[in-house]
Formats: structure tokens, sequence, C-alpha cells
């Protein structure tokens, strides 16, 4: 049987003009020409696909909103491959307000996810610039992180129940809304992350959240990396586990937003060499948490550690301060010879690794403007790199390789790692291989050849 009548019409797309989308990735430094575009809009036609791929031994690559940042859902000098989009699978099987999940299918798009909790007065915590066209099998894939890791966990924490389809096409049904299930190990977690090397994940059963009903915002303009996370540990001294978001932003990153938005409003007057956004939520309206923030600035201002400081007064004044943070990742993304980079470190080495990495990047590549951002309470902090005023972009480009060792050498140095929120893809296996034990890359290839013996899941992902 051949693999375009295996299913309805409209499944499997051949037509350049129609798997044109499917071929690359946002960032675009992958393109790729599979063999076709499978589009299943049911876990038993996953079923189906992965039999037939697997008696045909034939690679199938999975993708769903394309937000990816690695290149992880595009095939690359893979021409016999097949993408199987998960874009079609967009149903919600289940929504139980009273135990607080949401079942949903790996095509639903994030920020539809956010609304139907929104809408039953629930909440569901992963946020991220990619919200808009991120699909939960994705996030899941890459175990994606975002501005709420810190209160909530990445998208790890958020599962308590999948369905996967497996790469000889039979279908694990885990989808239990289970808290507490200690009956072996744990086998939703080694889907998780695993960026659809292992299997396709079909469903997820997502834990929602009680909505908040207050919230306090503040843009803070502090001298330095370590006045941040002084800022940080005080704030949660006055309000604890409220705190959901605590992001900090150099002065190059803030000025790449103004350049790219000159229309934007800067809620300051003049330049500060970081500015932190501090963000807390409460489902309680009798938490003061207006009153906390005041302190804990007023304390901060007397200890010196903080030089200007505004609180949002509405929802929209929040909003800009958010558009600041994620529009200077949108501007690098539109900047084509930015280094962008995605590592981590324990909070505490935060204040360390930006000074060793600025020092680094300046004594390989000198002029160049080193632009950090990112979220100080979980240590992933984005340690980009933009050119020199006076380099052309190709020559800062050829610059990318040395770079970009220096920041993984350094976080790794550090006890962090090379691979924060991101995942691994295909552009960032060979940093996982370079810093990885022999043990830890044994072990990922035991799992891989137990479960995809064939290699026919995702080849040339992650491993």
């Amino acid at each position: 049987m051949e693999l375009k009548t295996l299913l309805d019409d409209g499944v499997y797309l051949t037509e350049a003009a129609d798997i044109a989308k499917y071929r690359v990735d946002i960032v675009g430094d992958i393109e790729s020409t599979p063999r076709g575009v499978m589009r299943p809009r049911t876990t038993e036609e996953v079923s189906k696909i992965m039999a037939w791929c697997h008696t045909n031994n034939v690679p199938v690559i999975p993708q769903g909103g394309n937000t990816g940042l690695c290149g992880g859902c595009i095939p690359k000098d893979l021409d016999s491959a097949v993408i199987l989009s998960t874009d079609r699978m967009n149903q919600v099987r289940d929504l139980d307000v009273l135990g607080n999940t949401i079942t949903v299918e790996a095509g639903c798009v994030l920020a539809d996810v956010q609304k139907l909790a929104l809408d039953a007065n629930r909440f569901f915590p992963v946020t991220h610039g990619g919200q808009g066209s991120a699909q939960i099998g994705g996030n899941l894939s890459t175990n994606s992180g975002g501005n709420n890791v810190l209160k909530y966990g990445t998208t790890r924490a958020q599962v308590l129940g999948l369905e996967v389809v497996l790469p000889d096409g039979r279908i694990w049904n885990g989808l239990r809304a289970l808290h507490k299930d200690t009956a072996g190990n744990d086998l939703k977690q080694i889907f998780i992350g695993a960026e659809g090397t292992l299997g396709i994940i079909t469903a997820a059963v997502l834990k929602l959240r009680p909505q908040a009903v207050s919230r306090e915002t503040a843009l803070v303009a502090i001298k330095e990396p370590a006045d941040a996370l002084w800022l940080l540990r005080k704030l949660q001294d006055y309000v604890g586990e409220t705190v959901s978001s605590f992001e900090l932003m150099s002065k190059n990153a803030v000025d790449t937003y103004f350049s790219f938005k000159p229309e934007a409003r800067n809620p300051f007057n003049e330049s500060h060499p970081y500015l932190c956004i501090m963000e807390a939520e409460s489902p309680s309206k009798f938490f003061d948490l207006r009153g906390a923030f005041e302190a804990a600035l007023e304390e901060a201002f007397n200890e010196g550690k903080a030089i200007n400081a505004v609180i949002a007064e509405a929802d929209q004044h929040r909003m800009d301060f958010w558009a600041i943070r994620e529009g200077m990742a949108v501007a690098m993304v539109e900047d084509e010879s930015c280094l962008k980079s995605d590592t981590s470190v324990p909070v505490a080495q935060i204040a360390e690794f930006v000074a060793k990495t600025t020092a680094e990047f300046e004594r390989l590549v000198p002029g160049m403007r080193a632009t950090p951002l990112g979220h100080i309470g979980d240590g992933n902090i984005h340690f980009n790199g933009q050119r020199p005023f006076d380099m052309d972009k190709q020559t800062f480009i050829s610059h990318w390789d040395k770079l970009k060792n220096a920041v993984e050498d350094i976080s790794v140095e550090l006890g962090g790692s090379v691979c924060a929120e991101h995942g691994v893809g295909r552009i960032k296996k060979k940093a996982v291989a370079r810093v990885k034990s022999d043990v830890e890359m044994d072990l990922f290839w035991t799992l891989k050849k137990a479960l995809d013996p064939d290699g026919i899941c995702n080849p040339g992902a992650v491993l």
C-alpha cells in the first residue's frame, strides 16, 4: 500500500505549494524537502501512519506550530522523510473544573488553551512569546519554559497524563488525571522533552490553577545583575511564592527594542544599565500585594539596590512593560546577524555568568554588544550578542561558533546547561554531546534504541 492511499484525501500533502509552510521553521536557518506532509485528525490515524512508516522504514518528523528555535521539526537532509503535522488534532477532550484539569490534543494552540482556562475561571500557566501559534504537543516535546517558570515550573510540571503513539504504531493511553500514582516508573516523563525522538505525543491531561484575582507588576531600574538577585530574594521575603516572574533586561537589549519600535513609550526618562520586570499574583483578594511591593521597593532604594521604579497602575500599563521584554526578543530575531543563546546556570551564579560572558565576548570580538536578557528567577539568561556598529553582518556571523562555545562553556563551568527552554533540535545536539558525560549519552542512546530501534522517529534531532 502506498502512503498516499493509507488515509482519506487531504491527509497527505505533496504539492510544493501545499507543503511550503511546513518546510522551514520560524528561524529559517534550515530548509527541507520532505517527501510529503501528513496531517492526521485522530490518534488512530497517527497510529496507522507510524505503523506504515515503521514497516517501510520511512523517517517521521513530528511538527507542531513550527515556532521552535533549534530546527527540531525540520527534516534536514532527509528527502525520504515525511513530516507529521498535528495542526488538525486540535480537539478539547475534557475540561474538569472541579478536578482542575483540561485534556487536549497535541495540535491545540497554547493561547487557545489559556483562553479556555480563563473562560472557566482557571489558569494555565505556560506563557511565552510564541503562544499564539505554538501547539501543546510542541511545548511538551521541548519541555518549553517561559515567563512563569519561577512559580509554576516548565511545561513538564503541568502534565498529569499523556497519550503517545509509539514508533511501531502502538498507542499508549496514559491519559490519567492523577496527582498521585506510584505504580512503577512515570512513563510520561520519558516522552516530555524528547522532541519526538521516542514517539509522537497526541494528547495530554494538563493541570489548571485558580485564576489570579490580584496581581502587581513593577519595572525597576538597577545598576547590575547582583542587585536583581538581591531584589528577587527581598520580594520573596515579602510575598513568598506568589512571585511568578522576574526578568532581567540589559541596556543594549532595551535599546534594541526602542530602535525596533520607536513609537513605543519608555517608562523612564533616562537610560539605565539594567531593567527588571518583577511580578507577583495571587488567587486571594485578601493578599495586599501592592503594600508588599511598595515595602520591598522602599527597602531596595534604602539599600541602594534600585535606581528607579514604577508599579503598573492598570492592565494596559502592565502590558506595556511586558511589550518591552517580548519585543526585544522579536527585534533580535529580525536581526539576522544577532547571536541568540539559550543556556542556564544556578540562580546564585547569574551575576558571575553575565560578568564572565560579557568579558569573553569583548575579548573575542572587540566592540560587539553583549545583550543579556531573560529569566532571573530560574537562571535562564539568554546571553545574546550583536555586532559592532562598524562590522558587517557576514563578518560577525563568521564569529558565531566561538561566541556560542564561550556562552556554553561558561554556563557549564558554573554548573549550568547548554539548553534551558528551547530544546536541542538539530542546532544544539553537538553542544549537548560536547558537554554531557559518557554515562548520560549512553543512557540517552539506550532509551532511543529500546523504543525506536530502527531510528524512524525524528532522526537527526537531539542525538
